[in-house]
């Protein structure tokens, strides 16, 4: 964040983040003595007062003013205050990228993941030995937490071993305050792996309570770092054009998103995934003339990257009408008991009246 931009922030959201940074660099001095596994914890524990502090603190820097999550007028603002106010358990349960396989055979999705191998508790009981010929080793609570397996690639017991040192011990959930994850258990999965992955593409269709409004595509993966190229932009009503965000670096239409033998299919699964659900992002993968879900993303961005245009941010908004939201709870807590997942949540408790959402947890 530039000086000037502090400058012309509101003095309580100015203050607000001054003091989380004093904090933070202070727990970092202290950090030093502890175990490297202990630190990332340490620091959010003394950063953060409480957990309005660290759902508001990166959306502050972000819209340059303290965000206001009980009458929350920006879409951001409305989906990361969920983390405050709904304890939708369904919301842990989807992000799970093991439980995500029991939830679409639930639901009956015309659309799958690839194929679940195993899951593991305590990563050490996985043998290498026992991989199939290609794999991909995935941390169930977290995001870019992989590993893959796979012929001219095969995972080393080195190469594991620094991949648990570097991983297994990240709270994902404590990177961006994104405070669903917490619920996840920590588990090692091995789940089949697309390849070649250089010529994977997908496509993800964003919908909002149940409905779906917009798609992106990305292809051109580079999987050593992580990165895809965004394709472009597809809105799904003509009115909702203005969302198609102008800084991608490709186009696509709707046709080449969503072809035609996969069409109806992928649409069907997003709307089941996303029936009970506020909001969410539900990621398709093409490979070997197939398609596969990929992932249910329930907090796109962390819900960090607002449209610069007001206008636009609005029209997004209007899509979310939080009015809905004891229905998606309902319906989120009725699957979530019926696949034995807790219906309790360590997220979403505070009173929608609580001053506190108002002001950044002060």
């Amino acid at each position: 964040m530039t000086s000037e931009s502090q400058n012309t922030m509101p003095p309580d959201c100015r203050d607000f983040i001054a003091g989380i940074e004093a904090r933070a660099e202070a727990a970092k001095r202290q950090a030093r003595k502890l175990p490297r596994i202990k630190r990332q914890a340490f620091l959010y524990d003394a950063t953060f007062r409480n957990d309005i502090e660290a759902v508001a603190y990166p959306l502050a820097k972000v819209l340059g003013r303290l965000p206001d999550f009980a009458t929350p007028t920006t879409y951001c603002e409305k989906m990361r205050g969920l983390y405050l106010t709904h304890p939708n358990s369904l919301m842990s349960l989807a992000a799970d990228k093991a439980e995500m396989h029991r939830l679409c055979a639930h639901l009956d999705t015309p659309i799958r993941p690839p194929a679940l191998y195993a899951v593991y508790d305590d990563p050490r009981r996985l043998a290498l030995s026992d991989l199939p010929q290609t794999a991909m080793l995935k941390v169930s609570d977290g995001c870019k937490m992989n590993i893959l397996h796979g012929p001219g690639l095969p995972v080393t017991s080195f190469a594991y071993r620094r991949f648990l040192r570097d991983k297994w011990h990240i709270d994902h959930w404590r990177r961006h305050g994104e405070l669903h994850y917490r619920d996840i258990p920590r588990r090692l999965l091995v789940e089949e792996a697309l390849l070649p992955i250089e010529k994977l593409t997908e496509t993800c269709i964003f919908c909002a309570f149940g409905t779906p409004y917009l798609l992106s595509t990305k292809y051109g993966y580079t999987w050593q770092r992580h990165t895809a190229t965004i394709g472009g932009y597809v809105a799904l009503e003509d009115r909702l054009k203005p969302l198609e965000r102008d800084n991608a670096s490709g186009s696509t239409t709707l046709e080449e998103a969503c072809p035609a033998p996969f069409r109806d299919a992928m649409f069907e699964t997003a709307r089941l995934l996303s029936d009970a659900l506020p909001n969410c992002r539900v990621d398709f993968m093409f490979s070997g003339g197939r398609c596969y879900l990929g992932e249910i993303t329930v907090s796109s961005g962390a819900f960090t990257n607002p449209y610069k245009s007001r206008t636009r941010e609005a029209l997004r908004s209007s899509l979310f009408d939080l009015s809905k939201l004891p229905e998606t709870l309902a319906k989120g807590r009725e699957i979530a008991a019926a696949l034995g997942w807790p219906i309790e949540t360590s997220f979403g408790h505070y009173a929608p009246n609580d001053p506190r959402l108002a002001t950044g947890g002060q």
